[in-house]
């Protein structure tokens, strides 16, 4: 018995041998179309490589100033962040600084057991989450403590059973480490050949989520989800990749009164690539657009 299961012993596993995503995870593919490439802001990122094996990103926003009444009525906003990763396992995944000097870190350290990867979130003001996540070939666990105020903590667990998805997680607030509320969900998900269909149940079951997502035709991707709260929406969403530099995407939501999103992402050599973007609500009211740039 002993030598058929060594390998547990002296072989340990890494994160990639688990079947199961993060809970908050486990439907993100159809999340990911529906959400992505629809950003009504202006920005543009700079990735670059550092010394010392550093990742250097800089963010500048252009924002506009509503009450500003002259001529020059936008500010850039800049955002600097630096990534880092030691051979030791531990890895500064991201340390920013705004505009305004406040400073926020983001960090990991793996390797002091097996499987288990510990994240340190904080800022320079009010906030300080630690977390783990734990992976093993038959369930994804992860858990967050708030060390800074100890008012809230999670906790979640992913696991299945070939292509069924099974998870839950829950919220908890606290007062003085006193439990104050409790926020439980559940969610479910089905992978088949080129389909994926998942529903959540969050909000102690009183807010319901339903995502599905297709690629089976060439170069086309739909997805698709209804949420029901104090009301029902909807939202489908269509990406074409017409050409391997360029695609193109369509949304349509229910939400406020019906909104129409398009997004067209254009590739360039050195890996440099432009997302512009534009928000039509029914009643044509307030366009938006958007125009980010990413290099690197």
């Amino acid at each position: 018995i002993f030598q058929k299961y060594s390998y547990l012993f002296h072989h340990p596993l890494n994160f990639t041998m688990s079947n199961w995503p993060v809970f908050k995870d486990f439907d993100k593919s159809p999340a990911d179309l529906l959400g992505d490439d629809f950003d009504a802001k202006y920005s543009l990122k700079v990735k670059s490589s550092g010394p010392y094996g550093t990742t250097l990103t800089s963010t500048t926003t252009f924002k506009e100033n509503k009450d500003c009444k002259g001529c020059c009525n936008c500010t850039l906003v800049p955002k600097l962040s630096v990534k880092y990763a030691h051979s030791s396992g531990f890895t500064v995944e991201k340390f920013e600084v705004t505009d305004t000097a406040k400073a926020s870190v983001e960090t990991s350290l793996v390797g002091v057991a097996p499987n288990l990867k510990m994240e340190f979130k904080g800022n320079d003001s009010d906030k300080a989450d630690l977390s783990f996540k734990y992976v093993a070939p038959v369930a994804t666990v992860t858990g967050e403590v708030d060390i800074y105020g100890f008012k809230a903590a999670k906790a979640s667990v992913c696991s299945g059973h070939g292509d069924i998805t099974v998870g839950a997680n829950a919220d908890i607030k606290m007062d003085k480490m006193a439990v104050q509320s409790t926020n439980f969900g559940l969610g479910l998900g089905y992978k088949m050949p080129n389909i994926f269909v998942g529903a959540r149940a969050d909000s102690n079951l009183s807010k319901y989520t339903a995502r599905w997502s297709y690629d089976g035709f060439k170069g086309v991707n739909v997805a698709g989800d209804v949420t029901h709260d104090s009301e029902t929406n909807a939202s489908v969403v269509g990406s074409y990749k017409c050409n391997p530099d360029t695609n193109l995407k369509l949304k349509v939501a229910t939400c406020n009164g019906g909104v129409v999103y398009g997004s067209v992402k254009q590739s360039f050599p050195n890996k440099f690539s432009v997302t512009g973007s534009a928000e039509v609500p029914a009643s044509f009211n307030s366009i938006k657009f958007g125009l980010n740039a990413t290099l690197g």
